[in-house]
């Protein structure tokens, strides 16, 4: 059977149980009950010979003999009770009692991972499985889910391999969350994603794999059931054709039910001497577990949209953490979504001797959001400061499960060569047809998979590091065309300078009376307020009412004996003033018809400016053949960092003609009646 398969019978087995648990609730059954089958056949075959063994020794000596028969027989854990799920059928009258003998035999490092099943707030001294298998013996379901398991879902190490079961607990998790209107997509990434993206983050460190005696560390803050880490792993290894290459995994997981399914996973091959100092469960965000540590390489899907500002100790540790020298330095994104904090996260846990490479999925917000100044900008623009930005693919729609955006790898590196310096390569590798396979059944949002030809295409135009364009199928007319694939830029491509346009106010005076009365029958304007006297005082000269510029206009009121202060005219402006682009300039001293002008605010604007352009250069090209009158108010310039991926690979297209739209129309319709016709006909016919 295939993964799905696999999966889909195990997923299958909550028929049992249906009437006894609600939707929410079958997965506190299904998952631990998958790993505790999978533990039964992985000692399946080295079991009874280890038992008898231990059973010649006496009581006392046992525990200590077990842990070299482990390392003998190359396991990390046991059973003691002497009874597996496929042992407990023989007795089904016994069933319950059984089980509990059953938990309570597992060594230590399994009891650890049961209880991440049954944890429940100030219930953190659960060492099993009491709660859910008591429930079903109650129900006189125990024996069934056992019978199940043990006939339907064999698990063995000779079936399944170690890659294959970590994708069927995904499966899993996934159809769980599905059934419960839950995202999958917080969960786990698809395992064609994953290795796509590990070969890219790896790239370029082959040499490094045969250095005699060194080891390596791979590190994700939100890793799930552990995917990112065992394929990294693996990958290693295979390219250093040695299997026995030391490589370290480390992580931390919020979820305590995918914890204990990562922790079971690295368990069962053979990670057990360190993993309570290198496997931990908790918010990465709130607390990072592995504070001070470093690592070679880090993979990560963080979550997406997830608010951060929502959970009090989580933005109590990012807001101390927003400093110099803290993890989030750089900036803070919106609380609306705190992808980018991981990748700050990680970018902390960079090795500045040894060299780091980070690997992460994003989706498009962290490309652009933020104007400059912004904590999105500024996150940006450090990667560019530190010369840390390698490479971003964009990937096609309906990848993910849980989401059907386009998303994003990041790749970054703090040992990059010279010839990389202040460059980055963009990739757009967004285009279904040539880089994916359509699946026969969707699952979730996931149409999609990236095909083997197209991973391997990504991987080459990475490797190659420079522009490259192809011949791309254009789906709305099927026509081939030429398309950019990949673009190597400088980093002062995603540089600019923001800066504030200003225009002057122009204003005409009339009808003053009439605008005064207007005034006094809104309900926001109260005329006997003391500062407002002066507005019923000008209303009521003679001659107000005619036309007069600003500088008219007050010129006027002081021949007439009125004086004005600097709030007063900004009072009578905004109450009598017309906002005319005809009318003369308005002056800060109206008293003087030139000078400093006074700025509408209406007509502020700013201008992002390419670093790589002359700013004065461009504002005389760009804004003064439109706005003459307009000056840069260069005290408020802010030097802003985007990654416009679609404006980088945007090809225009002319618009079709009319005729041709029509004609095509008239052909639908045509097609439609004939349709119509036939159908007709046929039912006439079927009732003769």
């Amino acid at each position: 059977m295939t993964e799905q398969e696999l999966a889909n019978v195990i997923w299958d087995i909550k028929e049992v149980i249906r009437n006894s648990y609600d939707d929410s609730e079958v997965e506190d059954v299904i998952l631990p009950f998958t790993l505790l089958r999978r533990l039964d056949c992985v000692l399946e075959d080295k079991y009874d010979a280890i038992l008898e063994e231990l059973n010649s020794f006496d009581e006392k000596v046992r525990k200590y003999k077990l842990q070299s028969l482990m390392k003998k027989n190359g396991i990390t854990f046991f059973n003691m009770s002497g009874l597996s799920l496929k042992k407990m059928l023989n007795a089904p009258d016994h069933v319950g009692d059984s089980f509990k003998t059953y938990l309570e035999g597992f060594t230590d490092n399994v009891k650890d991972i049961l209880a991440n099943f049954v944890h429940e707030d100030g219930d953190s001294d659960v060492v099993d499985l009491s709660k859910i298998y008591s429930r079903l013996d109650r129900g006189n379901k125990l024996f069934a889910v056992i019978q199940q398991f043990v006939e339907k879902a064999d698990l063995h190490p000779n079936k399944v391999s170690n890659a294959m079961m970590g994708t069927i607990f995904e499966i899993v998790i996934r159809r769980s969350k599905e059934s419960t209107n839950t995202k999958a997509g917080q969960y786990y990434t698809p395992r064609e994603i994953v290795k796509l993206l590990v070969s890219l983050t790896m790239c370029g460190k082959e040499q490094d794999l045969f250095i005699p005696g060194k080891a390596f560390t791979i590190y994700d803050p939100c890793c799930g059931t552990g995917g990112m880490l065992t394929v990294g792993r693996e990958h290693l290894q295979e390219m250093a054709q040695n299997k026995n290459l030391k490589v370290y995994l480390y992580g931390q997981e919020l979820s305590e039910k995918t914890y204990a399914i990562c922790k079971a996973d690295l368990l069962m091959k053979g990670d057990d001497q360190n993993l309570d100092q290198q496997l931990f469960q908790g918010d990465t965000l709130a607390d990072d577990k592995l504070y001070g540590k470093k690592f070679n390489f880090m993979l990560a899907n963080p979550p997406f949209g997830v608010d951060w500002g929502k959970d009090t100790n989580v933005k109590k540790a990012v807001l101390k953490d927003n400093c110099p020298g803290g993890r989030f330095e750089a900036g803070l994104p919106s609380t609306s979504d705190g992808s980018l904090l991981f990748l700050q996260h990680m970018i902390s846990k960079m090795d500045e001797q040894a060299g780091s490479r980070i690997g992460i999925v994003l989706n498009g917000s962290p490309l652009f959001n933020g104007d400059a100044g912004s904590g999105w900008s500024n996150i940006r623009k450090m990667l560019l400061e530190r010369n840390l930005l390698d490479a971003i693919i964009a990937l096609p729609k309906n990848l993910f499960y849980g989401t059907d955006i386009t998303t994003y790898l990041w790749i970054l590196d703090n040992k990059r060569p010279v010839e990389k310096y202040r460059k980055a390569l963009f990739i757009d590798a967004a285009h279904t047809k040539e880089f994916t396979n359509l699946l026969q059944k969707n699952l979730g949002k996931k149409r999609y998979e990236v095909s083997d030809s197209g991973a391997k295409e990504i991987f080459k135009i990475y490797k190659e590091y420079k522009s490259y364009s192809r011949d791309i199928e254009y789906e709305k007319t099927g026509e081939l065309e030429q398309l950019e694939i990949a673009k190597l830029l400088d980093y002062d491509d995603f540089l600019y300078t923001n800066v504030s346009v200003r225009r002057p106010l122009r204003l005409w005076f009339e009808n003053i009376s009439d605008k005064y009365d207007a005034l006094c029958k809104s309900e926001d304007f109260n005329a006997e307020d003391k500062k407002n006297l002066i507005l019923r005082d000008i209303a009521q000269l003679e001659g107000v009412d005619e036309k007069r510029s600003d500088h008219e206009f007050f010129a006027w009121l002081k021949e007439n004996k009125m004086k004005t202060t600097k709030a007063q005219q900004k009072l009578i402006r905004d109450a009598f003033g017309e906002i005319n682009e005809d009318a003369p300039i308005a002056y800060v001293d109206p008293f003087k018809n030139s000078g400093e002008s006074v700025i509408d605010t209406n007509l502020n604007d700013t201008e992002k400016i390419p670093m790589k352009q002359d700013i004065e250069e461009y504002f005389e090209r760009e804004v003064v053949p439109f706005a003459p009158d307009a000056w840069m108010d260069r005290s408020k310039d802010k030097v802003g960092c985007e990654f416009p991926f679609t404006r980088l690979f945007y090809k225009y297209r002319p618009l079709r003609r009319s005729e041709d739209i029509l004609a095509e129309l008239a052909s639908l319709d045509n097609t439609l009646n004939e349709e119509l016709s036939h159908l007709k006909e046929d039912r006439v016919y079927e009732a003769i």
